[in-house]
């Protein structure tokens, strides 16, 4: 019997969560260096930290909020953080 190619070969040596958890990290540091108010991140960090719904890890989050993140990296003109972003 032939065996299916794996379909997630492309991530394989990534590590995906610990991207996120660093994604996450430098984006928590630079709302909290630039005092920011943002009704997203409100949402999102209450998310990050299971106080909005169920608890998920990080690539979770991040994966379900893809477009709103550039969004206010972008407003915030966070380049590094895109760059992250885009990487993970």
């Amino acid at each position: 019997m032939q065996q299916r190619p794996d379909r997630y070969i492309s991530f394989r040596d990534i590590d995906c969560d610990g991207n996120a958890e660093r994604f996450v990290t430098a984006l928590r540091a630079a709302m909290r260096a630039g005092e920011r108010d943002d009704p997203f991140w409100s949402y999102f960090e209450a998310k990050l930290e299971g106080r909005n719904g169920p608890k998920h890890d990080a690539l979770y989050h991040v994966h379900c909020n893809l477009n709103p993140l550039r969004e206010l990296l972008e407003r915030w003109e966070e380049s590094e953080l895109e760059a992250m972003l885009e990487a993970l």
